[in-house]
């Protein structure tokens, strides 16, 4: 029953949406291309440089010999990529250390919870150029890693038995491993731009017939495309409302990236209800950290 009124929600938001486009089809059209010609020249070189490098990391058991030097494990090691590579990279890592046995279903739901970091350079680039106060892009971005390490230590549970020794796969050679990287990689782009473009015209869409106030407008093309909202943000003249409403969108991540990380993990048994606990718990600990580092 309730599966059958869920279909028939999302059939009659697909038929009003198709409805809406073929109405306003020159804004759909144009809004299209504006968006693929960002993700073309902003989003798609960074990540799928670090997604596929990664890749190859992850391959030539990069995990197994660093943890030979100094004390890094998997786990550690989904999270520094994480922090650099920016979301949903996060979740993209734990799956595929999950389907190589290199870490368990237990640790992939709990790593599913932290692993959620915007790209650094996108917010001490671009979105310094939001702020006269220079510091603020710090203040952000130390808010988001500080969260989500104290999400990591609410969850964490210590381990009673070690895991038993897997055997690893040899090493393939370089080219099985480069084409099988920028496969993964150029799928996991084109999640990232079919997601994010569906997103950013439902938002699009609905901002044009309602034409909300400036705040509402902002927070609706937020909710659905975190970047076109966080740029929207230059329009408030209070920097303090601005980092506060730009550290809920980087720590929802949208509903395009919400979108993304289910698709990701959709054919394992990651919880998502954990992925998204994990947004509400950030979202409150980043505005309070943010409010107390300024």
């Amino acid at each position: 029953m309730i599966k059958n009124i869920k279909t028939n929600l999302i059939l009659l938001f697909l038929l009003t949406l198709t409805t809406l486009s073929l109405i306003n089809a020159p804004l759909i059209t144009k809004e299209i291309i504006t968006y693929t010609k960002l993700f073309i020249t902003k989003l798609f070189p960074s990540s799928f440089l670090f997604l596929t490098l990664s890749s190859l990391l992850i391959d030539y058991k990069v995990i197994e010999k660093l943890g030979k030097i100094i004390p890094i494990n998997a786990n550690i090691l989904i999270l520094l990529m994480s922090m650099i590579s920016g979301f949903p990279s996060g979740s993209i890592y734990i799956k595929k250390l999950l389907m190589e046995n290199k870490i368990t279903l237990e640790d992939a739901n709990y790593l599913i919870r932290f692993t959620h970091f915007p790209n650094p350079i996108f917010i001490l680039g671009p979105i310094s150029f939001l702020f006269k106060n220079k510091k603020a892009p710090i203040k952000i971005l130390l808010s988001l890693i500080i969260a989500n390490l104290l999400i990591a230590l609410i969850f964490y549970k210590k381990k009673k038995k070690s895991p038993k020794n897997i055997e690893l796969s040899p090493t393939p050679s370089f080219i099985s491993s480069l084409t099988s990287a920028t496969t993964m990689s150029i799928k996991s782009c084109l999640l990232i731009y079919e997601t994010s473009v569906f997103s950013y015209l439902v938002g699009k869409t609905l901002t044009n017939i309602l034409k909300p106030n400036l705040l509402l407008h902002i927070i609706i093309s937020g909710l659905f495309d975190l970047t076109n909202g966080v740029f929207l943000t230059s329009l408030l003249s209070n920097e303090t409302i601005r980092g506060i409403i730009i550290l809920i969108f980087f720590s929802f991540g949208g509903i395009s990236v919400n979108m993304q990380i289910k698709s990701i993990i959709s054919d394992t048994n990651i919880k998502y209800k954990n992925f998204l606990q994990g947004r509400i718990l950030q979202i409150v600990l980043s505005t309070t950290l943010f409010l107390w580092i300024i």
